[in-house]
């Protein structure tokens, strides 16, 4: 099912549905209905209850599209097409600025293929994002993203490079973009091991678990051991908040999926404060109170 589906299968930009969907566009409004800047969603409940608020509407990536290139790694290494363990020396004119640890380290530092990919995840390091997409290609990404469920997503090129390291696209003023409704359907996927063999689908669930930054929609979903499960990926810019992530139960069910895309604010500080972290925060609590029976 992809949040937004009209029942045929097919998505809708706008919609709600299931039995809490009212209640959804409820939250929905609540956290982001005053708001400023513009906001899309796409969010699914395990009862059947979904979500859609400009779903279907671009908006420059940032870092969630390192969820897609997470699955397009693991995929390409169960083709055999490379080995995770083989290890990558990380030189200086391989560094990004941005999020990460990377470019902080020295240089000549070799990692494997894995461990990079475990960097691009829970700490979004931005150096090792461009050695994976640098091995996958620009082109065979978005040649594979259609069949992930992200028909509406393309990368552009490194991240956080200067102009002598991007790509024409890039020059000519393009960037990764993506949709709520491409990122919900890709998890989505993921999860229910449509994408990759269970080990990898189960290493990948990790990556989004071991996730550091938590003050979107983990924050005020984290507790005690027994309660439940948070795997996301944020991607922050000056002006846009994003946040990606599914809920399971303790004992491994799923019970929500929420995506919410977040661009245009007028506060461009970053920090756990910013308005749209605590919505996004607020707003996934909110939905999952109405998991509960």
């Amino acid at each position: 099912m992809s949040a937004g589906s009209n029942g045929a299968g097919r998505r809708v930009a706008d919609g709600d549905g299931g039995p809490h969907g009212p209640a959804l566009a409820e939250c929905a409004a609540r956290r982001f209905g005053r708001l400023a800047g513009r906001h899309a969603l796409s969010v699914s409940l395990a009862d059947g209850s979904w979500l859609a608020r400009a779903a279907d509407a671009p908006f420059v990536a940032a870092s969630v599209i390192k969820v897609p290139l997470l699955v397009l790694a693991l995929a390409a290494a169960e083709r055999g097409e490379f080995d995770p363990g083989e290890r990558v020396q990380v030189e200086r004119n391989d560094l990004a600025t941005g999020s990460g640890l990377l470019r902080d380290l020295d240089d000549g530092l070799t990692l494997t293929w894995r461990d990079l990919l475990t960097l691009m995840m829970v700490i979004s390091d931005n150096t090792a994002t461009n050695l994976v997409l640098a091995r996958l290609g620009v082109e065979a990404v978005n040649a594979a993203l259609p069949g992930l469920g992200m028909p509406s997503t393309s990368v552009a090129g490194p991240l956080q490079v200067d102009a002598t390291r991007q790509t024409p696209a890039q020059r000519a003023g393009r960037s990764a973009t993506t949709t709520a409704a491409d990122l919900h359907d890709v998890l989505r996927r993921l999860d229910d091991g449509l994408l990759l063999g269970p080990e990898a689908t189960a290493w990948a669930r990790d990556r989004l678990v071991g996730q550091r930054y938590r003050e979107g929609i983990a924050r005020l979903l984290d507790g005690p051991p027994g309660t439940h499960v948070v795997g996301s990926k944020g991607g922050w810019l000056a002006r846009a908040r994003h946040d990606a992530g599914i809920v399971w139960s303790a004992d491994g069910v799923r019970l929500a999926t929420v995506v919410v895309l977040s661009a245009d604010h007028p506060t461009e500080r970053f920090g756990p404060d910013h308005p749209a972290v605590l919505a996004i925060a607020r707003f996934a609590r909110d939905a999952l109170a109405l998991t509960r029976p």
